[in-house]
């Protein structure tokens, strides 16, 4: 004979068993907080990221629309184009199809599919634009130890209202922490920047990036030169652009009328 406290219990275990029966048949759906308007800049790399709830033990795959061809079904590539790969985390819910060094033929719409019944999808629009961040000076800088570097970098190509810009030292990203001294100024509706580094070093010798959103990046090398080096510089780097005889006397003049004026 049935108690009420093992009515109870009874009803508490088929409320749980139904609770459990209907998450188990939750379908998949897309979570739609991802950006399906995607711009890549020609030589980038670009990102699509797809999010699925409740996937259970269906597949996702990316599909290219113009042709249907299947570039990826899971982690594994279904194309001879390398460029394209698909990256998971595990227990997440986001698959995302990466394109390497994109190119202009990639521009287009890509599907993120899931392999239900009846099946079920989500379309993404790649953009691919020609931009490229550009540095306005030489590709090599020789700067005088104890002044200052001063560079700016340009992205006038680079697509949207607004540009976020970012300056590296041989891969390393430079801001007021790194070191003293340094200023970096941007104005991202007139996509631009401005690094200045006051009283360099050697220390401050390197390879310096200027990346912009969606473009490519710029370098330059800058090369930290005693003063006493100064003349010997100049003259090898006249050597290799090939400065005419003429000019490069006239820089000789400057160098002299300089030393005598300090």
């Amino acid at each position: 004979m049935l108690t009420n406290n093992d009515t109870s219990v009874s009803s508490l275990h088929d409320i749980n068993n139904m609770i459990l029966g209907s998450y188990d048949q939750q379908e998949p759906e897309f979570e739609n907080t991802t950006n399906r308007d995607v711009i890549g800049a020609v030589g980038t790399t670009a990102r699509l990221h797809c999010r699925v709830r409740n996937l259970g033990d269906r597949a996702v795959s990316w599909i290219r629309k113009r042709d249907l061809h299947i570039l990826t079904i899971g982690i594994m590539t279904y194309t001879n184009d390398q460029r394209f790969l698909a990256r998971h985390i595990d227990n997440s819910d986001e698959w995302v199809l990466k394109i390497v060094s994109v190119q202009p033929r990639d521009a287009g719409i890509y599907e993120c599919q899931v392999s239900t019944e009846p099946k079920i999808s989500q379309a993404y629009k790649l953009t691919v634009v020609t931009s490229k961040a550009q540095i306005l000076s030489n590709r090599e800088l020789f700067v005088q130890s104890g002044s200052d570097i001063n560079l700016t970098c340009i992205a006038p190509q680079a697509p949207g209202p607004y540009t976020h810009m970012l300056w590296y030292k041989d891969s390393e990203l430079i801001n007021d922490s790194t070191r003293g001294g340094i200023r970096v100024v941007s104005e991202q509706q007139m996509k631009t920047s401005n690094l200045v580094i006051s009283r360099v070093t050697h220390t401050d010798s390197g390879n310096y990036t200027c990346a912009a959103d969606n473009s490519n990046s710029d370098s330059v090398f800058v090369h930290i030169i005693n003063s006493e080096k100064h003349a010997a510089m100049q003259h090898e780097l006249a050597t290799r652009l090939h400065v005419p005889h003429s000019l490069l006397l006239i820089l000789t003049i400057f160098y002299i009328l300089e030393r005598v004026i300090k």
